[in-house]
């Protein structure tokens, strides 16, 4: 009888040990240092798109007219997002304007 109330003791203060941060504590996303708080920006999509649209191309899911068309399509909307992205850089000034 004694073992008994003891290994239901034991086996309480344990349940209770796992179960409680389950229940009272909150869970955080985690976020990786250095990293943006987006999940995924416009250029990573478009990156992925064109990437999965090789590959459909490459195992013969698409026809090449319509890999083409795609392709273009991608590629010209990666440029104008790309462009926005990055800064304007100043271009040198040339010694021949003094």
């Amino acid at each position: 009888m004694v073992i008994f109330l003891i290994a239901a003791v034991v086996l309480a203060g344990v349940g209770i040990l796992v179960v409680w941060p389950l229940i009272f504590d909150r869970l955080e996303p985690y976020q990786l240092a250095g990293m943006p708080d987006e999940s995924f920006s416009e250029r990573d999509s478009l990156l992925e798109a064109l990437s999965e649209l090789e590959q459909s191309f490459l195992s013969g899911k698409i026809s090449e007219t319509d890999y083409s068309s795609q392709k273009k399509v991608l590629q010209k909307r990666y440029i104008q997002v790309v462009g926005t992205d990055t800064p304007a850089v100043e271009k040198p000034v040339s010694q021949a304007s003094f």
